[in-house]
């Protein structure tokens, strides 16, 4: 960056390509400016946060806050829906992806061992269930709420009639 590009006599160096390092050099200043620039809204945005924190008391209570936002991600998708079952009755369609299912959401469902132990102990109970559903070709997508109740004698497999997998 400070090797000279003339000659002691004034005169521009042959061995190098003067135009390329200029434009280079200029280039990586601009970088440099660039990398400030994003530093420096770094910095700002860290001490924004800890302000944050200092106000709402301790990093706990931010911490509860961030397990609360997993409620609105999808955490499984609907694989198969039997014709009659439980399932089919409350509205679940294959594709359907689950975002809440009863009390479980994607901060602790556990690899969806506790959406069978809800279903178990909410056998012949309403559950209210959470979807994510595609409504069309272009990829709109509508969060639907349902009410799904578990049972069995319903003419097949299982207490919901549906494949559900982790996503």
């Amino acid at each position: 960056m400070n090797t000279p590009l003339i000659t002691p006599d004034g005169f521009p160096r042959s061995d190098i390509d003067v135009a390329q390092v200029r434009i280079t050099r200029a280039r990586i200043i601009r970088l440099k400016n660039d990398l400030k620039a994003v530093m420096a809204r770094i910095e700002t945005a860290l001490y924004e946060y800890h302000a944050r924190l200092k106000e709402r008391g301790s990093a706990n209570e931010v911490a509860r806050d961030i397990e609360r936002k997993p409620e609105h991600i999808a955490f499984a998708v609907v694989n198969t829906v039997v014709q009659g079952s439980p399932a089919d009755e409350a509205g679940l369609i294959k594709g359907d992806k689950i975002i809440k299912f009863g009390s479980i959401h994607a901060g602790n469902h556990e690899r969806l061992t506790r959406l069978g132990t809800v279903v178990q102990e909410n056998e012949n109970s309403p559950i209210e269930i959470t979807v994510i559903r595609e409504i069309d070709e272009a990829q709109a997508r509508a969060e639907v709420s349902l009410v799904l109740t578990p049972r069995q004698g319903w003419g097949g497999k299982g207490l919901l009639g549906c494949h559900i997998l982790p996503l």
